[in-house]
């Protein structure tokens, strides 16, 4: 079991540094390329910027309660309040994700009105969709981890 939870670990740490080099590097590029771009649009990119940023804060915050919860599969404590409390806040900062996604559509409607693309509406209306989606599977987890800790706590006090 180590050695699948090592890859996944090894897995969160490698998209924490693509998050990281996207935030020191690509981002801060982007309100330049709107300018020169879209000069018109105003109040949505500093929108925007802020819910990229956001959005890459609460990625680092669910990604370390995700690295939590590996380590303890590893010591085999996942049926514990640790896990349930990691997993309840993966799912609130997932939602909030989705709230920070919410800040692209502004920019996404008037870039798309710009260029007459109304499919870029819908792509961005599915990217904004993701985060919630992702929330409500991870409450899901969390109701079948209380029900398997409620089940593994009475299976100790039966031994």
């Amino acid at each position: 079991m180590k050695i699948q939870t090592l890859f996944l670990k090894i897995a969160l740490v490698a998209l924490g540094v693509v998050v990281l080099l996207f935030c020191l590097f690509a981002f801060p590029r982007i309100p330049g390329a709107l300018i020169r771009e879209y000069p018109h649009i105003g109040l949505e990119r500093p929108l925007f910027m802020v819910g990229l940023y956001g959005s890459a804060l609460f990625f680092y915050v669910a990604e370390f309660h995700a690295f939590h919860i590996l380590q303890l599969v590893d010591r085999n404590d996942v049926f514990s309040g640790k896990a349930l409390q990691a997993i309840a806040t993966i799912k609130h900062v997932i939602f909030a994700m989705g709230i920070c996604y919410l800040a692209f559509l502004p920019l996404i409607y008037r870039v798309a009105d710009y260029e007459d693309a109304p499919g870029l509406i819908l792509i961005g209306g599915a990217v904004v969709l993701v985060p919630f989606t992702i929330s409500v599977f991870a409450a899901i987890l969390e109701k079948l981890l209380k029900k398997a800790t409620a089940i593994n706590l009475e299976n100790q006090y039966t031994v």
